[in-house]
């Protein structure tokens, strides 16, 4: 794991000149990738997996670790390595701009919104979950105190789960753990995972990305019962997996960190073969969003990429 150690990345100063497409109303939909080394989310056609560019670069996209459409529609993406969280509009790809920038926020990972529309950030370095104000961007203060609750490296799974508490990935001690929403309280340990990422819920369950396990881990949310793999480990050559998203065709999107994302059978976690691992360079959250001629735009995840360590 030494060559996928977090400090030995190179972060580009600046993102290369990158193929915007234009995008096609009839298209079903599209697959974001957040590519950490690349610096870059890379688009592609949902329907055949082609390649269809990137987003503008002019927003200077530096680690890149989740990307999900907020509750305004436009499209929100945490640039871990320059600690910013910028915006899209998912009409046309163009970077709108910085919504966050500076007032603590230091090495941003994920992305979720409370009842209330404002955003929450988790802070991987600064082990607190933080919210601005989700009009204005505006420093709301640490939601989650530094170290609550055990909390020691916040990732970019963090989400709002069917209970309405925010669910945290603890990726340095191993651990899924629960916050309440509005207060910030510790409601406690959910479940002890391997070095987990990436959370979905589906039917009553919540499943994960453990890093070490090579799997996608599946626990019955209502007691946290761990009802095994979902996907198996190394199953169609998956390798230390970060994001991933159920979509409504049908399938599980994983990334993979021998630059793939992969496909699986979302209700059996069979293998389904390659989705793509063009211009992929170290993908980290996945997400899909529908063609701009629907009538709304529905925040789904992103792929989480791996990126560290020892």
């Amino acid at each position: 794991m030494n060559m996928l150690s977090r400090r030995s990345f190179v972060l580009a100063l600046a993102i290369g000149a990158a193929s915007l497409a234009p995008i096609s109303t009839a298209r079903a939909g599209e697959l974001l990738v957040c590519n950490f080394n690349g610096n870059s989310v890379t688009r592609y056609d949902l329907a055949t997996g082609a390649y269809l560019g990137t987003l503008d670069p002019a927003a200077n996209i530096q680690g890149p670790l989740c990307a999900r459409l907020g509750p305004d529609g436009l499209l929100y993406v945490a640039s871990e390595g320059n600690n910013r969280i910028v915006r899209f509009n998912p009409d046309t790809w163009t970077y709108k701009d910085t919504f966050v920038a500076g007032n603590g926020l230091t090495q941003p990972t994920g992305l979720t919104w409370d009842t209330n529309g404002d955003l929450l950030v988790s802070s991987f370095d600064g082990d607190s979950i933080l919210k601005f104000d989700g009009t204005t961007g505006a420093p709301k203060g640490a939601l989650v105190t530094s170290g609550q609750g055990t909390l020691n490296g916040p990732d970019n799974g963090i989400i709002v789960g069917p209970d309405g508490a925010i669910w945290v990935p603890s990726y340095w001690n191993n651990r899924v753990i629960r916050y309440n929403a509005d207060t910030g309280a510790t409601i406690g340990q959910f479940a002890t995972v391997a070095r987990p990422r990436v959370m979905e819920f589906r039917g009553g369950a919540m499943f994960i990305t453990s890093e070490t396990n090579n799997s996608v881990r599946k626990y019955d949310v209502a007691t946290g019962q761990y009802l095994g793999n979902f996907v198996a480990s190394g199953s169609g050559g998956l390798t230390t997996p970060i994001g991933m998203t159920f979509a409504s065709d049908g399938v599980l999107y994983v990334t993979s960190s021998n630059n793939k994302v992969l496909k699986y059978d979302a209700a059996t976690g069979a293998s389904l073969g390659q989705f793509t691992s063009d211009h992929i360079d170290l993908p980290t959250f996945v997400t899909v969003v529908p063609s701009p001629a629907a009538a709304s735009l529905v925040p789904v995840v992103l792929l989480a990429t791996l990126r560290r360590r020892q």
